[in-house]
């Protein structure tokens, strides 16, 4: 199966426990009213990448995974806008009132340019 052209394939996110952990470890935070955004250095030149993580606290496993998949697409329109060899790993705070896609792109680039993230 070809991923489309504007899909989100497996190098546009960090999978490991190991890239989780030096991401919490090494990076920043940003803290939002519906998100808390970590970013870390990774290799220079690599395009952004995305990690995601969500209690149960915040809803249902319906809720949960409409509200990763706004993100994932907040993410995937703006890389481009991103600063190359940065690694993101988004928490999603319970509470989070988002009514669309807008809103997680608001969240994620006023984060982002925040902690200067933004090229």
């Amino acid at each position: 199966m070809s991923l489309g052209i504007h899909s989100l394939g497996p190098e546009a996110r960090l999978r490991s426990r190991k890239d989780f952990d030096r991401v919490f470890k090494l990076g920043c935070k940003a803290a939002g009213r519906n998100m808390i955004l970590w970013h870390g250095r990774t290799v220079p030149g690599r395009r952004p990448r995305l990690g995601l993580a969500i209690s149960a606290k915040v809803g249902c496993a319906a809720k949960r995974n409409r509200l990763k998949r706004l993100v994932r697409e907040a993410f995937r329109l703006n890389r481009p806008r991103l600063r190359q060899g940065t690694d993101l790993v988004v928490y999603i705070r319970p509470g989070c009132r988002w009514k669309g896609l807008a809103g997680a792109v608001e969240d994620l680039l006023r984060l982002a340019a925040q902690e200067g993230l933004l090229a």
